[in-house]
């Protein structure tokens, strides 16, 4: 056997090292990579955190439910719906749009929240 055949073989059998194994499988998808990315710099703040939504029937109906005193039952409602312990405490304009988004895309979607789901952990794996 030449030092080439050699060589090819080692190559073709060695195994890699640990941090090697840990890289993305080919199963992860474009939007899971994208949002491995996207979750560090948000972290880094190189991107913001914030979304807009402009949209006046939406701004006419959450504005009028804190005008009511109705935000409060409406985010406990969204919190249950996503089978969340309720915590009125916790609700404001913003938690009640990411709770109703949340919920929108667990029923739309469900695929697209697993993926999420992954990519969250394959993140939080990174920063280990």
């Amino acid at each position: 056997m030449t030092d080439d055949e050699l060589e090819q073989l080692r190559q073709q059998t060695d195994v890699g090292t640990r941090a090697q194994e840990a890289t993305p499988s080919d199963e992860s998808t474009d939007l899971e990579d994208a949002m491995v990315t996207l979750l560090a710099a948000v972290e880094a703040g190189e991107t913001s955190k914030t979304l807009s939504v402009r949209d006046a029937r939406l701004t006419a109906l959450v504005r009028a439910l804190e005008e009511t005193g109705e935000l409060e039952e409406v985010g406990t409602d969204l919190q249950e719906a996503l089978g969340r312990e309720a915590a009125p405490d916790a609700i404001d304009r913003s938690e009640v749009l990411r709770l109703a988004v949340r919920l929108g895309l667990q029923e739309a979607a469900p695929d697209l929240l697993e993926t999420a789901r992954d990519a969250y952990g394959r993140h939080a794996s990174e920063q280990f």
